[in-house]
């Protein structure tokens, strides 16, 4: 039987620290193991996770001979934090284990991929604007690191690890889109924070260069195409990739048609 939900949802936040919270109010596990126990069956969500694969992630320097037990401990402390009114539990034991129904709750990872998914399509119809809406709402639902403060384990850091990348790739799309309507000098100091965070990400050279040069700072633009080489090729050996040689010809020959074959959305007017 699906859990049925109190009269006010569960909400489960992971884009940051793990945040459980219901009417406003905060339900969050304050012990580490409990925390990291909800942590693991939230990412896995609908899925029933074996009791040996829970004891091996929540205590990685290898298990006490009572990790069963305590295991079991653990996850009856969890169901009394997330029951709901009616006295139903969102944790279910299946052989072989646990497994937790997020149907009637929301989950912040769950939305972000809405917005973005979202974004995506409107970006690929020409739709800049909206495009650009939905995809700041989703960066917007990152509080800061993916279960921060959570000790990582192989699931989780797995987890962590595709979560940080789709959310790098909407920030690229979410400047592009910037771009695209026109908007270069929105995107250049935060451009210039996030090649700080991220040297070798070649898409936010490219989009810095296209910044710079429509802001009408044609050295500078060239400028960072010259950082971005050295850069590279300090950190990885090898020139930089086809689509920055591209933009840097064409930003070189003040040609910004050209610009079009490194992936540049000419700007609206």
């Amino acid at each position: 039987m699906p859990y049925l939900q109190a009269d006010h949802p569960l909400r489960y936040e992971l884009l940051g620290r793990l945040r459980v919270t219901r009417a406003g109010a905060d339900q969050t596990p304050d012990q580490p193991k409990l925390a990291k126990l909800l942590a693991l069956l939230l990412i896995r969500a609908g899925e029933t996770i074996p009791g040996e694969k829970l004891v091996a992630e929540l205590w990685e320097q290898g298990p006490p001979r009572c990790a069963f037990a305590s295991l079991r401990v653990y996850v009856s402390q969890l169901r009394k934090i997330l029951n709901g009114s009616r006295g139903t539990s969102p944790i279910a034991t299946t052989s072989p284990g646990y497994i937790l129904d997020v149907s009637g709750a929301t989950t912040d990872f769950h939305d972000f991929e809405e917005f973005y998914t979202r974004g995506r399509e409107r970006y690929g119809a020409g739709d800049f604007q909206r495009a650009s809406e939905l995809l700041r709402r989703a960066l917007s639902l990152w509080r800061g690191p993916v279960l921060e403060g959570i000790q990582g384990s192989l699931d989780i850091e797995s987890f962590v690890a595709v979560q940080e990348e789709k959310r790098l790739n909407c920030t690229e799309l979410s400047i592009d889109a910037t771009l695209a309507l026109g908007r270069h000098h929105e995107v250049i100091e935060d451009l210039k924070g996030l090649l700080v965070r991220h040297p070798l990400r070649e898409p936010f050279y490219r989009q810095l260069m296209v910044a710079l040069y429509r802001a009408g700072r044609q050295g500078d633009a060239l400028g960072t195409y010259r950082n971005a080489r050295r850069v590279i090729r300090e950190e990885l050996g090898v020139e930089p990739g086809p689509t920055l040689r591209v933009a840097h010809e064409a930003i070189l020959r003040a040609d910004p048609a050209r610009l079009e074959a490194a992936g540049v959305v000419p700007a609206i007017r």
